[in-house]
């Protein structure tokens, strides 16, 4: 009980000094997720890497100053879930009707178009809350892939702090057990964060994008 305790003391201290360490504007990768966790393939031009948890504390001790983006489709946070904290909903991807067969030629899913207005949707966002480049922002997607590609645009187009919420809203798949192949690892919603099927009408993509409507 007591190396619970002191375990759990530990990990609220590390997240006070990732807070303190946004607002006096240094880069705490080493206080969150460290680098070595992270698949490679998630890595991001900021190396910024913060848990479900690191990024509610870090968001809800700071709630004007950082921005917690879910970039998921507009489909996936009506029919699965949002962030009660997040700031908006800006869809790095869009759900197309093109259907695309995986390698065993029996499954597939339909396919994810880039959304080109991306970057100037955030800038938009930026622009609404008073802020600039240099503001943290937290991206979250369902798992990570997304994220990582999302942080590379926003990196080109030169902000300057953005969070990759390591394993997203959903989580990652289980890779053995009763749950395999289910998004039942980590994540927002598994970690019992505060989430709803609430879609605040402020916060929905059409407020920010220069070329979306409602």
């Amino acid at each position: 009980m007591i190396a619970v305790v002191a375990a759990y003391t530990v990990e609220r201290i590390k997240i006070v000094f990732i807070i303190i360490s946004v607002l006096a504007g240094s880069a705490p990768a080493a206080l969150a997720v460290d680098k070595s966790e992270v698949k490679v393939e998630w890595h991001t031009p900021f190396d910024l890497y913060l848990s479900a948890r690191e990024a509610y504390d870090m968001k809800a001790a700071s709630p004007r100053d950082v921005l917690l983006v879910d970039i998921r489709t507009r489909a996936e946070i009506q029919f699965v879930g949002f962030a009660d904290i997040a700031d908006a909903n800006i869809p790095f991807q869009i759900f197309s009707d093109e259907w695309k067969l995986e390698e065993d030629g029996v499954d597939g899913s339909y396919r994810k178009l880039y959304n080109i207005d991306f970057v100037e949707a955030v800038d938009n966002l930026i622009a609404s809350t008073n802020k600039d480049k240099s503001v943290p922002i937290i991206l979250m997607c369902a798992s990570g892939s997304r994220t990582t590609l999302a942080a590379e645009e926003l990196y080109a187009a030169d902000y300057k702090k953005v969070y990759f919420q390591v394993e997203g809203f959903e989580g990652i798949k289980a890779k053995q057990g009763p749950d395999q192949g289910k998004r039942v690892v980590n994540g927002w919603k598994n970690r019992g964060l505060p989430w709803s099927y609430r879609l605040p009408a402020e916060k929905m993509y059409f407020n920010f994008a220069p070329s979306a409507k409602p």
